[in-house]
């Protein structure tokens, strides 16, 4: 038999470990490798820096009095990044291997066990935002959001950051890069660098911390629940719950 090349090595499917103490079943034994991992992640990043950065959402400036057509190109062009990310994902990590949705995390989850944590976090969240704005007396014209009062824009807005954001980062950065390094070296570590990546990639460095621990909380929430739906409903809840103050402190 001839000897594989460093490439095969890398790509091919690995063999399943028995899960660690602690871990959920079916959690981290996914088929992509390193190589895979790498590449798919900075696939999914470059396409979001051409397109629309992650984390650029709130300088869209997608509410305005009068319609604003660099506005709904600013809007396209976000859901187009995003439907390349779950596509690249899709294409080069799950169905190149023969996967399936269930090992990139989308597991049944009763979502009732949630509904105390999910307002919880909500509370959380109101509240940083009111401490932090009281702290720092951020002006309208520096605020992460600026919006307006059309409801046209308020649901564009809305759809980006609490449906669109919340599916395609938690699949990338949860259900596969943290998955995939999780195959082969201890969680927290895994879950570090996998939050490491997710906030350099909201690019506003004054809020890298914050991003950073909302990163380690989404990948612990999936790590114990077993399924990727519990932080996207986390996610979403963070980005509505802040939407919502931003629509109601910068009247």
């Amino acid at each position: 038999m001839e000897a594989k090349s460093l490439l095969s090595q890398l790509l091919e499917p690995t063999e399943r470990r028995q899960p660690t103490p602690g871990e959920r079943l079916g959690f981290g034994a996914v088929p992509w490798g390193v190589l895979d991992v790498l590449v798919v992640t900075l696939l999914c990043l470059l396409v979001q820096v051409i397109l629309t950065p992650i984390g650029y959402v709130g300088y869209a400036r997608l509410a305005s009095p009068t319609p604003d057509p660099a506005a709904l190109r600013f809007f396209l062009s976000a859901i187009t990044s995003y439907s390349l990310t779950l596509a690249i994902v899709w294409l080069l990590g799950v169905r190149r291997h023969r996967s399936s949705l269930a090992e990139l995390g989308f597991r049944p989850l009763d979502l009732r066990g949630l509904v105390g944590f999910l307002a919880a976090l909500a509370v959380t969240v109101v509240g940083a935002n009111v401490v932090l704005g009281l702290v720092a007396h951020v002006p309208r014209s520096q605020s992460l959001l600026d919006i307006g009062s059309g409801t046209i824009d308020i649901v564009l807005i809305g759809a980006l950051v609490v449906i669109a954001a919340p599916l395609a980062e938690e699949t990338l950065f949860r259900g596969y890069l943290l998955q995939g390094l999780a195959h082969r070296m201890p969680f927290w570590p895994a879950a570090v660098i996998t939050s490491a990546v997710f906030a350099l990639a909201h690019v506003w460095w004054q809020l890298y911390v914050p991003i950073f621990v909302l990163g380690l909380a989404f990948a612990w929430l999936f790590w114990r629940t077993g399924s990727l739906w519990a932080p996207i409903a986390a996610h979403a809840t963070i980005n509505a719950t802040s939407l919502a103050v931003a629509l109601l402190a910068l009247r």
